[in-house]
C-alpha cells in the first residue's frame, strides 16, 4: 500500500469537512428568523427552511448522477466542480435579501446543493480503490466522517461571522474559503494506476485472512436483491429522520436551554 492511498484518503476526508456546511443550516436558518432589529430577515420558519429542503433534495438525487460521471471522467474533475458550485452557490446565495429568497434557493439550494453532491460522490469511491477488501469499510468510514464532523467547527464559525458580518457577508466568506479548500484537495483525489492491486496485510501466523464468498453483481441486478431493499428503506427513513431534524436544531437548542443563544455547541 503507498503513500498516496493515504493522501487521497486524507483528502476526501478534507473535502467532506468543507462540504459538511449543510449540516449547519440550522445556525443560519435561526438568525433569519431573527426580527430585522436583531440582525435577522424576519423570514418565517417555512421561508427558512426552503433553501435547505432543496439543497438535501438536489444533494441526493445528483449523487447518483455524480457517482456514474466520477467513474467516466475521473474524481479529480467531478470533486473540482463539486468544490467550485459548492462556493458559487454560497456567493449567489449572498446576494438575497429579507424580501427576496430567490438567491438563497438558487445559490444554496440548488447549486451548493448541486457541488455536495458532485465532492460527496467523488472522495470515498477515490480512497477505497487504493485499498484491500479488509480496509475499504474503515476507509470509507474515514472519509465519511468529514461530513458529519464538518458541524464541529462550521456551526460556530457560521455563528461568529453572522454576529461579526451579517448573513450576506457570511454567505461570501464562507464560498470563497470553500472555493479554495475543496478545489485544492480535489487535486489530490486519484484513482490507482492501471493495473494497480492492493495488498492484503498477511494476519498473525501468517495465514490469509478467511473472506466471505464474493458474488459480483451489475447495478442493475444489485438494485433487484432483497438485500439491497432492505438497506435502502433502512438508511432512506435513517436519513429522512435525521436530515429534517439537523434543519433546525439550533432553533430547538436554543428553546431547550431557554433561548439562550448556544445552539452551535448542540449543532456541533
Amino acid at each position: 500500500m503507498s503513500a498516496r492511498a493515504w493522501v487521497v484518503t486524507l483528502a476526501g476526508l478534507g473535502i467532506n469537512l468543507a462540504l459538511g456546511v449543510l449540516y449547519s443550516w440550522s445556525v443560519v436558518a435561526k438568525t433569519l428568523t431573527k426580527p430585522v432589529a436583531e440582525g435577522g430577515w424576519a423570514w418565517s420558519a417555512g421561508q427558512a427552511s426552503l433553501p435547505y429542503a432543496v439543497g438535501v433534495g438536489v444533494f441526493a438525487i445528483t449523487m447518483v448522477f455524480a457517482g456514474r460521471l466520477q467513474d467516466r471522467l475521473g474524481p479529480r474533475l467531478v470533486a473540482t466542480i463539486g468544490g467550485a458550485l459548492c462556493g458559487i452557490g454560497l456567493v449567489v446565495a449572498s446576494f438575497g435579501s429579507a424580501a427576496n429568497a430567490l438567491p438563497l434557493v438558487l445559490g444554496f439550494g440548488l447549486l451548493t446543493g448541486t457541488g455536495i453532491g458532485f465532492g460527496y460522490a467523488a472522495a470515498t469511491p477515490a480512497a477505497v480503490k487504493w485499498f484491500p477488501p479488509s480496509k475499504k469499510g474503515l476507509v470509507t468510514g474515514l472519509v465519511v466522517a468529514g461530513f458529519g464532523l464538518a458541524s464541529v467547527y462550521i456551526a460556530p464559525l457560521t455563528t461568529y461571522l453572522l454576529h461579526a458580518q451579517g448573513v450576506a457577508n457570511t454567505f461570501r466568506v464562507l464560498g470563497v474559503v470553500f472555493v479554495v479548500v475543496t478545489v485544492a484537495l480535489a487535486q489530490l483525489l486519484v484513482n490507482p494506476p492501471a493495473g494497480y492491486v492492493a495488498v492484503e496485510s498477511a494476519p498473525a501466523g501468517g495465514k490469509a485472512p478467511a473472506g466471505a464468498p464474493r458474488d459480483d453483481y451489475s447495478w442493475s441486478e444489485m438494485v433487484r436483491t432483497r438485500q439491497f431493499v432492505l438497506l435502502w428503506i433502512m438508511y432512506a427513513f435513517s436519513a429522512f429522520a435525521g436530515l429534517m431534524i439537523i434543519g433546525h436544531m439550533a432553533k430547538i437548542a436554543a428553546l431547550q436551554i431557554s433561548g439562550l443563544d448556544l445552539g452551535f455547541i448542540l449543532v456541533a
